[in-house]
C-alpha cells in the first residue's frame, strides 16, 4: 500500500465521529444498551492494572475514567487531570488533577489517589507486567497539592501521555479493602457506569452512577450518562454474533465478522463503521528458545511458505489489510521493506527445511528431524498453532504448510490458558497483538529485557544491536527519528524472521439505528458510550 493511501486511511480514521441513528421522531428512551463481543475478546481480569489485554481497558473506560484520553480526533484531550507539562528533558511529568471529584464510595480524588494508583502498578506484587512497562521507571511521586502531582522518572520518558489514557485510576480504599485477588469483581471508579455484575463466559453489565459529573471530555454535557445500564454480552458463535443486531437481540456488535458485512452495508435500520488501529497486525510470535523455532532457517522457510493475500482472499473476502511485519499498514512509522522481505516461495522454504535436518524418509508428506540438536531423530516437523480463535486462519495456513511437509497444530486457547502458556514459554507459535500509534510498542514487545512474566517480549530472542535500538524509543522525543529507529527494528526482527504476519484486522461494528451518540475513538478497538441514547420508534 502506498504512503498516501496509507495516510488516507489514518485520517479517514482519526475523523470518524459517529452519531448514530436515522429515527424520524425523538422516540422513547430506552434504559439499556447492549454490545456484543466475540468471546475471544473477553478479558482474564477487569482489572486494566493487571490484565494486558486492552478489552479490560475497553470495560473499565466505562468504570473509571483515566487521566486523559486519547479522542476520535487522535489528539490527547482532558479526563480527570484538566492539564499536564514537562520538563525538557521529560523526566519530570506534572498533572493539574479535576477539582471536586469524588470516587463511586465517596473517597476523594486528589493526587493521593494518582499516587498510589501509580504506586500499585508498579508494585510486582499487583504483576502489572504490561501497564508497567507503559508507566515506566518512576523513581519517586511527588504530591505538589491536592489536585497537583509529579510524577519523577530515572530516564527521559516521552509516551507517558500515551501511557496515562490507558490507566484506569481506581479508588484507593475499594483497591485496599479487596486486594488484588478479588479486586477486578467490586471496581470502583470516578467513570460514568458502576459494575453491577460479571459473568465470565456470558457478560459484563455496568449501571448508570447517578453521582458522575462528566468530568470526561468526550461527555457532551455535564452530569451522569443517559443509558442506565450497558451490558456486554459476550458471543461464542460466529454466526450468533452475526446476526444478533438484525435480530434486535443486541444494539451494537463488535468485531462483525466479514461473512456479515454485506448484511449491514447499505441496509435499512443499521450502520456498518470501520474502525482501523495503528500497532501490530494479527501477528503470530514465534518461540526461539526450543526447536523447531531455534532454528532461523526454520523461521524464514515458514514465511517464504505462507501466502497473506490467499488468507485474505478466501477467508476475508480482501476486507482486511495487509500486514506483512511487525507494524501494520496504517502504522506512521511502518517500513516498507516489509512488504517484500518474504516473497510467497515454496521451494525455497523447502529449501531451509532440507538444510535444517527436516526430511521425509518415510514418505508420509510430514518432514522429520535428523541431525537436530535437541530433537530425537524421526521426531516429525510439528508445530503447535496457538490462538484464542479464527481457526479458520489456521486451518487456512496448516494447508499452505502441508505441501512443506510441516504438520501445523491448532490449538484454540481462552485468554487465561494464552496466559498460561506464554508464561511458562510453552508454545511454538502463539498469537500476540498491540494496538498503539506510538513506535513505543515495538520495545515493550522485542526488548528481551522485556521477558518476563506479565511482560511482552514472548520470542526468547535476545540481540544487543535490537534491544539498544528500541530503548532509544524511550527517551527520544521527536516523531521522526523515532520513526527511522522504529523500521531499522522491523528489519533486525524481520531478518532474523522472529514472527509470523498474518493480515491486519479492521474493527467492523453493525449499529442499529437506535443508538445515537456511539462514538468510535481513534483507534479502531475503543469506542466511548458516555453519551449514548438508546431511543426506540
Amino acid at each position: 500500500m502506498s504512503p498516501p493511501a496509507r495516510l488516507c486511511i489514518v485520517a479517514l480514521s482519526l475523523l470518524h465521529f459517529v452519531a448514530c441513528g436515522s429515527l424520524d421522531g425523538p422516540g422513547d428512551a430506552s434504559d439499556e444498551l447492549v454490545i456484543a463481543w466475540p468471546a475471544s475478546r473477553e478479558p482474564a481480569s477487569l482489572d486494566g492494572h493487571i490484565e494486558p489485554y486492552q478489552t479490560a481497558w475497553l470495560i473499565d473506560y466505562m468504570i473509571a475514567d483515566p487521566l486523559l484520553i486519547i479522542g476520535p480526533d487522535g489528539g490527547f484531550h482532558p479526563a480527570l487531570a484538566t492539564g499536564w507539562s514537562s520538563n525538557e528533558v521529560a523526566d519530570e511529568w506534572t498533572f493539574t488533577l479535576r477539582s471536586n471529584v469524588v470516587f463511586q464510595d465517596g473517597t476523594p480524588f486528589n493526587a493521593e489517589a494518582v499516587r498510589y494508583n501509580v504506586e500499585r502498578i508498579l508494585d510486582p506484587a499487583t504483576r502489572s507486567g504490561e501497564m508497567a512497562a507503559h508507566v515506566g521507571p518512576v523513581e519517586r511521586v511527588e504530591i505538589v497539592d491536592d489536585t497537583t502531582v509529579t510524577l519523577h522518572y530515572a530516564a527521559p520518558w516521552v509516551t507517558v501521555l500515551d501511557a496515562f489514557r490507558r490507566v484506569p485510576i481506581w479508588s484507593p480504599a475499594a483497591a485496599e479493602q479487596w486486594g488484588i485477588e478479588e479486586f477486578d469483581r467490586h471496581l470502583v471508579g470516578a467513570g460514568p457506569f458502576l459494575l453491577e455484575e460479571w459473568v465470565p463466559n456470558d457478560h459484563v453489565t455496568v449501571r448508570r452512577w447517578d453521582g458522575y459529573g462528566g468530568w470526561n471530555s468526550i461527555s457532551q454535557e455535564p452530569g451522569p450518562a443517559k443509558v442506565e445500564r450497558v451490558t456486554i454480552r459476550f458471543i461464542g458463535e460466529e454466526a450468533v454474533l452475526g446476526n444478533i443486531v438484525r435480530t434486535g437481540n443486541a444494539h451494537i456488535a463488535m468485531n462483525l465478522p466479514t461473512a456479515y458485512i454485506d448484511d449491514y452495508r447499505d441496509a435499512e435500520g443499521f450502520s456498518l463503521l470501520t474502525g482501523y488501529q495503528a500497532g501490530t497486525g494479527l501477528q503470530m510470535v514465534m518461540n526461539t528458545r526450543r526447536p523447531p523455532f531455534s532454528d532461523i532457517r526454520v523461521r524464514r522457510a515458514l514465511l517464504h511458505g505462507t501466502d497473506q493475500q490467499a488468507l485474505n482472499d478466501l477467508l476475508y473476502d480482501g476486507h482486511y489489510l495487509a500486514a506483512d511485519g511487525p507494524l501494520n499498514t496504517v502504522h506512521s512509522c511502518y517500513w516498507e521493506g516489509n512488504a517484500d522481505y518474504y516473497p510467497r516461495d515454496p521451494e525455497t522454504a523447502m529449501r531451509l527445511l532440507e538444510l535444517a535436518g527436516y526430511t521425509d524418509r518415510d514418505g508420509d508428506g510430514i518432514r522429520e528431524a535428523y541431525g537436530v540438536a535437541g530433537v530425537e531423530d524421526g521426531t516429525p516437523l510439528r508445530v503447535r498453532w496457538t490462538i484464542l480463535d479464527r481457526a479458520d486462519m489456521g486451518e487456512a495456513v496448516q494447508a499452505q504448510w502441508r505441501p512443506l511437509g510441516v504438520d501445523l497444530v491448532i490449538e484454540i486457547v481462552p485468554g487465561p490458558v494464552q496466559l498460561e502458556r506464554v508464561n511458562a514459554r510453552d508454545f511454538d507459535l502463539i498469537y500476540e497483538r498491540q494496538r498503539s500509534p506510538d513506535p513505543l510498542l515495538m520495545d515493550m514487545l522485542w526488548n528481551s529485557a522485556h521477558d518476563v512474566v506479565g511482560g511482552w517480549a514472548w520470542t526468547g530472542f535476545v540481540d544487543a544491536e535490537l534491544d539498544g535500538i528500541v530503548s532509544q524509543l524511550r527517551v527520544m522525543p521527536d516523531q521522526e527519528p523515532r520513526c527511522a529507529l522504529a523500521q531499522e527494528a522491523q528489519r533486525v526482527i524481520m531478518d532474523n524472521a522472529l514472527m509470523l504476519p498474518t493480515l491486519s484486522e479492521p474493527i467492523f461494528y453493525a449499529v442499529s439505528d437506535e443508538v445515537r451518540g456511539f462514538e468510535l475513538a481513534s483507534e479502531g478497538q475503543f469506542y466511548f458510550v458516555h453519551n449514548v441514547e438508546v431511543l426506540r420508534e
